[in-house]
């Protein structure tokens, strides 16, 4: 019997359903992009450092992670459809309190909150995928379309900020997430069966492991502010990161001893036994690290292309169309049991090109038709390598355990993604300052070029009728500005050319390890014979 029948009503096609996934997953993505694309507009309206909002993105994360394996009890003990409605009525409940309140402290409680919610939305709606697929191909074709579809609403989420950003105040934006979320809430509940419980086995809501969670969303939590702030307040100078560090190794001894104890473990340690879990894991962080300077591009595309918001969603729709084609071709190479080392070192060559052509890019005659190849790249290397990766995680261990290699995936990846944000930041402060100081000692009055700039640009000031000193003044801020400009350039060329470098390694990492791994194997057992 088809699975698909007993979930959605006689009358539904099954095509219609992943349409309302995508609905569904759409205002979660737009809760998180929303501040990615707009964190000084965030800042501004919190009264609070870009890097407190960075911080709020990182929280958002957390919350999914650390909750991730507690939401599966309430998720088997509800009724799917009720849970589907409790979920969505209280990530509404968040969001109509967030346009509310300009407080700090209680918009990074509503985020912490906001990021566990969203986990019960992705249960429900992983679990609708899986319903599609026949069981053996239920993970990899479920996967496929949820990951998908997670990481091209990113270009629709991106369209969204940039109509709320120019036409309203930034709290509008959490209004436009709950009005975006009602279509997808309608179309759900009106078409799925009543009674629908998409998890056979009932659990009791007893002894749930509480202590566990906030244990371990403390951990993440701190880990996070650690990475992120160590910078801000230089790292072992300040009292306040050594406190930090501090409460870091006690709570995660504590974690895992209370694990190793735990007859129903919060997180089954046992996973990192398996060694292609490490090996996945691994590659997880490291793919993280090389898709996180998105960050940069996206800020050479707003400050030195001066594209405007709009334009800048149009080209990422590029960007979504090669996470389409990579994560389509990606799933059939996964079903045909393909070498997973040749879909990984192909992922990563994808990257690779994506820097390189980033790399010529970035200058003064860039222009929006420049950018169309690089970000589909970006977007190819992104939907190999996400979906290959997951699926090697959860088939590196038994089913029995494929909760925790989960929720232990979703850390990896927020350590990553924090990390991520750390290195671009330190990156940016120590290139663009060396660059800076360069620069600077070459813009001198006794340089000619410098001299005609200057020249240039107190001419058109006096042209515009301003006094000969005002003119002096703007002529010398504007080069100033000009500096600067070229300094962020450089940085951006830097950073991508390490990470370019980075990536190379990788790909011989990938190419060479197994290989060397096993001669490495054979001269040791004609060293010592057992």
């Amino acid at each position: 019997m088809d699975q698909s029948s007993t979930i959605l009503k006689s009358w539904v096609p099954k095509w219609f359903i992943r349409i309302i996934i995508f609905l569904v997953i759409l205002p979660a993505v737009s809760m998180l992009s929303g501040y990615s694309g707009g964190i000084n507009s965030a800042a501004s309206y919190y009264g609070l450092d870009p890097t407190d909002i960075q911080f709020s993105i990182v929280v958002y994360y957390a919350g999914i992670a650390s909750f991730y394996s507690l939401e599966k009890r309430f998720f088997s003990y509800f009724a799917s459809k009720t849970y589907s409605l409790m979920s969505m009525l209280l990530f509404t409940v968040i969001n109509l309190l967030l346009y509310l309140t300009q407080d700090a402290t209680l918009f990074f409680v509503l985020r912490f909150l906001g990021g566990a919610v969203t986990v019960a939305l992705i249960g429900v709606t992983l679990s609708l995928l899986f319903s599609q697929f026949h069981s053996e191909r239920s993970s990899i074709l479920g996967y496929t379309v949820f990951y998908g579809t997670l990481l091209t609403s990113n270009s629709f989420s991106y369209l969204l900020d940039a109509y709320i950003f120019q036409n309203f105040d930034y709290n509008a934006l959490y209004l436009a997430i709950i009005y975006l979320q009602i279509p997808g809430v309608v179309l759900m509940l009106f078409c799925i069966k009543t009674n629908l419980r998409l998890h056979v086995k009932r659990f009791p809501l007893l002894h749930l492991d509480w202590k566990s969670f906030i244990i371990y969303s403390s951990l993440l939590s701190l880990v996070g502010y650690v990475i992120l702030y160590g910078q801000y307040y230089n790292w072992f100078e300040s009292i306040r990161i050594w406190v930090c560090v501090g409460i870091i190794i006690i709570l995660l001894t504590t974690f895992i001893l209370t694990q190793l104890k735990s007859k129903r473990p919060f997180i089954d340690l046992g996973i990192y036994k398996y060694r292609n879990f490490r090996r996945g894991a691994l590659l997880l962080i490291l793919y993280y690290i090389c898709k996180g300077d998105i960050s940069v591009a996206n800020t050479f595309i707003f400050n030195e292309m001066n594209l405007d918001s709009y334009h800048y969603a149009y080209v990422m729709f590029f960007n979504a169309l090669g996470i389409v084609v990579g994560i389509g071709i990606t799933a059939r190479f996964l079903l045909g049991k393909r070498n997973m080392r040749l879909i990984w070192l192909a992922g990563f060559a994808f990257l690779l090109v994506y820097h390189i052509q980033m790399f010529y890019v970035f200058g003064s005659q860039a222009n929006e038709e420049s950018l169309y190849v690089p970000l589909f790249f970006q977007g190819m290397g992104n939907g190999v390598l996400m979906l290959s990766i997951i699926m090697f995680m959860l088939m590196a261990v038994p089913k029995s355990k494929n909760l925790s290699a989960s929720s232990s995936g979703i850390s990896f990846r927020f350590f990553a993604f924090t990390l991520s944000l750390a290195l671009v930041s330190f990156m940016n402060l120590r290139q663009a300052s060396v660059h800076y100081h360069e620069l600077g000692s070459t813009v001198t009055t006794l340089n000619p070029e410098s001299s005609k700039r200057l020249q240039f640009y107190e001419n058109a000031a006096l042209a515009k009728g301003t006094s000969a000193t005002q003119a002096k003044l703007i002529a010398k801020k504007l080069l100033a500005k000009e500096i600067t400009n070229h300094t962020n350039i450089l940085f951006a060329r830097d950073y991508y050319y390490y990470m370019g470098v980075f990536i190379f390694f990788i790909m011989l990492g990938i190419a060479l390890i197994p290989h060397l791994h096993f001669h490495f194997k054979k001269i040791g057992t004609k060293l010592i014979p057992i």
